[in-house]
């Protein structure tokens, strides 16, 4: 998958049903496994049959959604994959790894893992595990990729890729200035900026499918007044969000126009995002009733607007660690010259992501969400009005329009169809402010200039910055050799 659009790799060609309830597959000709042995149509629905398995080890969900799949095999390279109902993000599904049926079957899904073949692993992509060196005492140290010969695609430019694992980020960053390794992947924010001044080293960076965001708790009684749209706008107004970029993350983040990962076919890059605008904040607190007692003064508790008897106060949760303590300081600092009264309240990160998130337990709170189990950018399972209570719309916040439009994208088999249907979703969200999304992390890889052609996309996973190895190279200075003349 590319940007959440999958690309041809053992698959050349497939095809959608009208109704979304039909795939067609066919495999490219003459694939070989790197042992050389054909790569065929059986290798693939072995691996279907393993997902399908009841002893299955991976994911409960995955497993579930493919024992209800119907697979048929209409020839030598052709097969079909029948759905009990539409769905439009299972293209992603058909991203696994295909394993080869003649070195592991007839082993039953629950013992793969345990399988003796694994020591020797067959592949088809176009490096092979040439070798695993280790410490003395047992640690792994070193994995030596080598190009697979057998590979149907146009031969790497390496001649070989070699994965050191070291224990921490020091010794990873100590290593690339010493030149011991080529590359850091994850380089952390603070050693960003001397990574980029030095002339022998490129960083990439791209944006990964997370959010920090601050959900409003709409369900709760005590603080009502998240259900008015214009106190939700203001509070995101309030909010200087490049600010929180550049002092929580070191500028290794962008500020999130809205709830769809930026990189993505699905993001809608002309979308108008709120900046940060604090008088505009006030005046629509005002228009909405909420005023500031005559007498109060900047700075102390009694500067809190009021309407009638409620005051405009709240408690924003975070976690206790260094990314909750100064972002949440910074927001509720921030509202407080609003004259919202915010209080941070600091709970462990098991607790908040444990219980306080999924039991509803807050009136508002700040919290990274992930969307990196799904290459497809849906974003169905946080905003639609069916997962309010126990699935991921942790802010209760119900809304059929953008229900309506979550679920029709979530059916159509067209990517065009989908991306204008998450347009008019991404609009209504900015406009009605759901919840507050305020900033997407970056991944940053430092890699010696020597080397060349690294791209990164959307990353879902880190090992995916070497979606493009195949096309790295090495840059070398080619020098003239003086050899002495002899009598």
């Amino acid at each position: 998958m590319q940007g959440g659009l999958p690309v041809p790799d053992l698959a050349a060609t497939w095809a959608v049903s009208a109704d979304g309830l039909s795939y067609t597959f066919v495999l490219r000709q003459g694939l070989r496994w790197s042992d050389g042995l054909p790569l065929t149509l059986d290798d693939v629905l072995f691996s279907v049959e393993l997902l399908q398995a009841p002893d299955f080890p991976g994911a409960p969900d995955l497993s579930a959604l493919w024992s209800k799949v119907v697979v048929a095999k209409l020839n030598a390279n052709t097969l079909k994959l029948t759905l009990p109902e539409a769905n439009a993000p299972f293209l992603e599904q058909l991203v696994f790894y295909v394993q080869p049926a003649h070195v592991f079957a007839p082993a039953v899904a629950s013992q793969l893992g345990r399988h003796p073949a694994n020591a020797r692993l067959v592949g088809a992509g176009p490096f092979l595990l040439k070798e695993l060196i280790s410490n003395s005492d047992g640690t792994l140290q070193e994995a030596v990729l080598t190009p697979n010969l057998n590979h149907y695609g146009p031969a790497p430019m390496l001649e070989s890729v070699r994965l050191r694992f070291v224990p921490d980020e020091a010794a990873a960053l100590s290593a690339l200035r010493d030149g011991a390794v080529m590359g850091v992947g994850g380089a952390p924010s603070a050693a960003v900026a001397a990574m980029l001044a030095d002339p022998t080293i490129q960083v990439y960076s791209a944006p990964v499918p997370k959010f920090g965001v601050i959900f409003l708790n709409q369900r709760n009684a005590a603080v009502e007044f998240f259900g008015e749209k214009k106190v939700r706008q203001a509070l995101l107004l309030g909010l200087n969000r490049q600010g929180f970029v550049d002092q929580t993350l070191q500028g290794q983040g962008i500020v999130a126009r809205g709830p769809v990962s930026e990189g993505t076919w699905a993001y809608k890059a002309d979308l108008q995002t709120a900046a940060f605008e604090p008088k505009r904040a006030a005046e629509l607190l005002a228009v909405a009733n909420w005023q500031l007692p005559v007498d109060a003064l900047a700075g102390t508790d009694g500067y809190t607007r009021e309407k009638q008897t409620k005051r405009l106060a709240f408690t924003l949760t975070a976690a206790d660690d260094e990314l909750g303590r100064t972002l949440g300081k910074l927001a509720v600092d921030s509202w407080k010259e609003l004259g919202v009264q915010a209080v941070l309240q600091l709970v462990p990160a098991a607790d908040l992501y444990g219980s306080v998130l999924p039991g509803r337990q807050f009136e508002a709170v700040l919290a990274m969400i992930s969307l990196e189990s799904s290459a497809d950018p849906d974003p169905y399972l946080f905003w639609h009005q069916t997962e309010i209570d126990t699935g991921l719309n942790y802010s209760g916040y119900e809304n059929r329009a953008i229900s309506e439009l979550l679920e029709r994208a979530r059916v159509s088999p067209s990517i065009a169809v989908r991306a204008r249907l998450y347009d008019s979703f991404q609009a209504r969200f900015a406009d009605e402010t759901p919840a507050l999304i305020l900033f997407q992390p970056v991944y940053s890889y430092a890699v010696s200039r020597q080397v060349r052609g690294v791209q990164l996309g959307v990353l879902l996973e880190p090992s995916d910055r070497f979606q493009s190895v195949s096309d790295w190279y090495m840059v070398t200075r080619r020098t003239i050799r003086r050899i002495a003349k002899v009598p």
